[in-house]
């Protein structure tokens, strides 16, 4: 199915609930604009729009800037690149505080999107729709209430915990612990996946197996006794149900078009509307207008215009440089003794874009390292730039007439950019909003998290791991050398299974979780970040409480360690 044929997608209006916590103090005096009173929750209308408002907040941080630099930075996988205002999240240095905009901005959206799902809940029980209809939207709104307080308390620890609708101001915060919230997320994951169906009716809605996607994820984070056992049975019943099946490559998976494909699970859906993707006006004055549209194609570019032959276009995208890859990420596919050219492995060529072809033919020099002067004279098609991924000789550089720049080269502006959300639908080179679907859920990730919860078990269930991740390595294996890729129980273990992910999931907004859930965090940043590695810390598993939070809680918030 193409992207164009998505008629499905679904549309969530402008959030209407208030902001559930502290945060919401907005002046409840001030005349009403919009007329909008409880009783209209009550209606059809009414309800549905309080439904589509519960959405609206996933928009705010998977596919923006905000997502990608609090789960993308600070990890093993990327680190700073030359631009962007948001370095200190992979330095963590003392500019990581509450008083970072990402971090507000965050708590802010998903205690609206908690409130809105409370709003719903509550309204059930009296609107004026058909009780299948209401049950299903109930089942929702436990679903997303339960995956905003998840990224939540993974986030920030312990936080104030609301399970009823909010319509005033609320000074008397406090935070609950994190095995209270973890409590309330297990019990609305579960209600949600009695109350869903296997395959939602619109493209978009939650679904059970998402439910059971995002329920087997919590168990292993609490990772609670008897929850590895939790967590394999929620996730391999989404592995197990027929709807899946693994794409028949990766690039086939990011390939632009195919973002509907029997490997996504769940996706946060965009579009080419502004106003869907959830361009609004801000609550506060103090506030900048919420982003939109899928901005996650902008971050991860090498500036491929600025080199001869080139010229910026709407297929190389746009490159912001936010994100560099570690030396040790682009090193991962590698086998013994090979480079990612000869390596069994197809997922770095899938992923990683490694050579241009000149889009602007014109006789602009560069120097070589013996101070010899190229000035070659590129025809439209010919090949420019290429990363070969090891290192060349003097000898090599002189043969052909493109640029190559080898691994010694890269720093923070130059190196292979990941290319999984480039964008070619954009109307214009420096367009910024894209409508690529952003997948949150996909089998690759279920199945080895499922691999997880086995490996965690032990015994008898550690060859049901091997036999889960040998499922991903013969996906990425290139033609005719998947035996090459597999494993055995020799090779597993927690770290394997990390570089894994890593080798699968690079750069999908899992990875500060992933380290956090698996408490290797300070190890694997402080060996792969040169950036991270002197400041990181085990209190940076959690990130600072917006001191907004604590200003107007009365006393009943206080800061986390290390901020």
């Amino acid at each position: 199915m193409t992207k164009y044929s998505k008629t499905r997608r679904l549309i969530a209006p402008l959030a209407l609930a208030l902001v559930g916590t502290a945060a919401a103090c907005v002046d409840l005096k001030e005349t009403p604009i919009t007329g909008i009173t409880s009783a209209y929750y009550s209606t059809p209308s009414g309800f549905e729009s309080v439904v589509g408002a519960m959405y609206q907040p996933l928009r705010s941080f998977w596919g923006l800037e905000r997502g990608a630099t609090m789960t993308v930075f600070g990890t093993d996988e990327f680190q700073k690149g030359a631009d962007g205002s948001y370095k200190f999240f992979n330095d963590y240095t003392s500019l990581l505080n509450g008083d970072v905009d990402f971090i507000q901005q965050t708590w802010r959206d998903f205690y609206q999107g908690i409130n809105s799902a409370n709003t719903v809940i509550d309204v059930a029980k009296s609107a004026n729709l058909p009780a299948a209809t209401l049950a299903l939207r109930v089942g929702e709104a436990r679903f997303l209430r339960a995956m905003y307080y998840f990224t939540l308390v993974r986030t920030y620890g312990d936080v104030p915990l609301t399970l009823i609708p909010t319509a005033g101001v609320q000074t008397a915060t406090t935070r609950e612990t994190t095995a209270k919230v973890y409590d309330a997320i297990i019990a609305d994951l579960i209600a949600a996946e009695g109350a869903l169906p296997d395959k939602a009716a619109q493209y978009g809605r939650a679904d059970k197996p998402a439910a059971q996607h995002l329920l087997g994820e919590v168990y292993l984070t609490r990772n609670a006794a008897g929850d590895a056992a939790k967590a394999e049975a929620e996730l391999q019943a989404v592995v197990s149900n027929p709807r899946f099946a693994l794409a028949p490559t990766e690039k086939f998976l990011w390939d632009f078009g195919n973002e509907v494909n029997s490997e996504v699970v769940w996706a946060i859906q965009y579009t080419a509307d502004p106003i869907t993707n959830g361009a609004s006006i801000p609550l506060l004055a103090s506030q900048s207008n919420v982003e939109y549209g899928n901005k996650l194609h902008l971050y991860f570019g090498y500036p491929y215009d600025i080199e001869p032959g080139m010229q910026r276009d709407i297929p190389g995208d746009r490159p912001f440089k936010r994100f560099r890859p570690t030396t040790w990420l682009l090193g991962l596919w590698n086998t013994p003794g090979t480079n990612n050219n000869t390596t069994p492995d197809q997922r770095y060529q899938d992923i990683f874009r490694v050579g241009w072809v000149s889009n602007n033919a014109n006789n602009t020099g560069y120097k070589l390292g013996d101070g010899t002067v190229i000035t070659p004279k590129y025809n439209l098609g010919d090949t420019t730039i290429f990363f070969p991924s090891r290192e060349v000789t003097l000898a090599e550089r002189k043969a052909v007439k493109y640029k190559m720049y080898a691994p010694s080269e890269y720093n923070d502006a130059i190196f292979p950019p990941m290319n999984k959300y480039f964008d070619p639908s954009r109307t214009a080179t420096n367009q910024e909003p894209g409508q690529r679907d952003h997948p949150v859920m996909r089998l690759a990730n279920t199945i080895l998290m499922l691999a997880e919860s086995q490996f965690l078990q032990g015994g008898a269930k550690i060859p049901l791991a091997v036999a889960n991740i040998n499922r991903i390595r013969t996906r990425a294996a290139k033609p005719g050398r998947a035996a090459e890729m597999q494993i055995t129980a020799a090779d597993l273990s927690i770290d394997f299974i990390l570089d894994e992910r890593a080798r699968e999931l690079t750069g999908e907004t899992t990875r500060f979780f992933d380290l956090t859930r698996t408490h290797k965090l300070v190890e694997r940043v402080t060996k792969y970040n040169p950036g991270g590695a002197p400041n990181v810390k085990a209190c940076n598993e959690l990130r600072p409480i917006p001191n907004t939070e604590i200003l107007l809680s009365t006393g009943g918030i206080k800061q986390n360690p290390c901020y």
